[in-house]
């Protein structure tokens, strides 16, 4: 009668080389009804959940004649189980068993219920973890190739790869197929695992690096096997580093090579194992840029064009003395305005801004329209520069001029005085949206003053200097 023992989806190794035969046809203490026995290969075995993945167990014998059923016992440290195998049964199957000790007995059981010795298989299911260069255990990888650097071990015993001594730890250091080998001192299981040991590849940048110039320079990592997070970058030569930060594809390092250095490169390590380098070419750094020219330097001026509003206050005696009415009806109401700008800036922050603007305002008490220049000088200081908004403070003063005659209202001009703000906004380079909004203050129809507002919708460019980077 032939005897097999083999494991699905795991390495399987004997421990011992006793091998279990059948049973005399008669034992002495039974019956010619006593079935037989089922006839295991071994008495032992030794199994490995290697790399996360679980250990599935098969055990096999040959078929038995005159068997109805079999009753099968598995046991180990936490748990019993009992099952009933059809006479036919010729294996016995567990896809996933923990790790630790594992034993499994089998009774053959004829039509009348006599039951045969049973047959018995000790089983310790061995776990080897694999951490990955730069990983955790906490996330071991599953193959099935593995990096240099990876880390191998299992819980009590100690493993090598190869012909390197055995360690707690077994760490990959040589490149291609070796053996892993856990345990075997005596009263240890031991358990053999072929893997295949794969290279991490490091490369750096293509260009130069200047000197005296923080660079930030990306180290690409690649393998077929799985790295992990926890790398070091070390520097060699004059070469000072930043912080690294791990991406997808490699590390991110700052990096900066000293005056005077002729040679600097990066290593990368997982630990004491070194996954590679590279070699960083350097230049010197480049000359600063030359400055405008000094004739240039006092020349900005800004240019543009308006259009808004003018409200005049038209009744009661705080109504505006413009054309000097004598009669209510011909006081200047609220007017349409269009003009145009300039503005000269010999300072970065505060210059001289000058207005020349036409009104159109029509009568309190009849139909008709009447026009009215504007022209007005102001000091302009930029008090705020964000990126592409600004805040600028006016302050200045004027006069307002009536063009044309009606009725009681006469071609008079009224000075005035101003303040206000304007808010800019750069829609492409040298060209702003400027949004303005004057109190002005010019003479009442009661001797006292008149407070307008006037606000403005425009368009400037500029000319000359620059006064921010870009």
């Amino acid at each position: 009668m032939g005897t097999s023992a083999f494991l699905v989806g795991c390495a399987l190794v004997a421990t011992s080389a006793t091998t279990a035969t059948a049973a005399p046809s008669v034992p002495p203490h039974a019956t010619a009804a006593t079935p037989h026995a089922p006839v295991l290969a071994q008495a032992q075995y030794t199994v490995v959940a290697f790399a996360g993945r679980p250990a599935a167990i098969k055990l096999a014998w040959p078929a038995v004649p005159g068997v109805s059923r079999f009753r099968a016992r598995w046991t180990d440290a936490g748990a019993r189980i009992d099952l009933d195998l059809p006479g036919t049964a010729t294996s016995f199957e567990r896809p996933a068993a923990t790790p630790g000790h594992h034993e499994l007995s089998v009774v053959a059981i004829d039509e009348h219920g006599v039951e045969s010795e049973p047959a018995v298989a000790s089983i310790d299911v061995v776990t080897v973890t694999a951490t990955p260069p730069g990983g955790s255990p906490a996330s071991p990888v599953t193959g099935p190739a593995f990096a240099i650097g990876s880390k191998f071990t299992s819980p009590g015993l100690a493993c090598q790869l190869g012909g390197a001594p055995a360690a707690g730890d077994a760490i990959a250091t040589a490149l291609g197929a070796t053996m892993l080998t856990c345990g075997g001192e005596p009263g240890q299981p031991r358990v053999d695992v072929p893997v295949v040991i794969a290279p991490v590849i490091v490369a750096g940048p293509a260009l130069p690096i200047a000197r005296e110039t923080p660079t930030r320079v990306h180290v690409t990592l690649a393998s077929v096997a799985p790295i992990g997070d926890r790398l070091q970058v070390e520097a060699i030569g004059a070469l000072d580093l930043g912080d690294a930060e791990r991406s997808a594809t490699g590390i991110d390092v700052p990096v900066t090579a000293r005056a005077g250095a002729t040679n600097a490169a990066l290593v990368v390590r997982a630990g004491a194992i070194e996954l590679g380098r590279i070699e960083l070419a350097l230049v010197d750094r480049a000359p600063p840029p030359i400055a405008d020219e000094p004739q240039l330097r006092w020349f900005a001026l800004d240019v543009g064009g308006q259009v808004g509003a003018l409200a005049i206050p038209s009744e009661g005696l705080g109504a505006t003395a413009l054309g000097m009415p004598s009669d209510p009806s011909d006081t200047l109401t609220t007017a349409a305005l269009f003009g145009a700008r300039a503005g000269f800036f010999p300072l970065r922050h505060v210059g001289i801004e000058s207005e020349l603007s036409l009104a159109v305002p029509g009568y309190q008490g009849h139909p008709g329209l009447s026009f009215v220049t504007s022209a007005r000088a102001q000091l302009a200081a930029r008090v705020l520069e964000d990126g592409r908004y600004g805040l600028r403070i006016l302050g200045g003063a004027g006069v307002l001029g009536v063009l044309a005659s009606n009725k009681t209202s006469h071609r008079t001009t009224s000075g005035t005085v101003h303040w206000g703000a304007a808010f800019t906004i750069e829609t492409r380079r040298d060209l702003w949206l400027r949004i303005e909004a004057l109190h002005v203050i010019t003479s009442a129809q009661d001797a006292g003053f008149a407070h307008c507002v006037e606000i403005q919708l425009g368009v400037v460019t500029r000319l000359g200097r620059r006064d921010r980077s870009w």
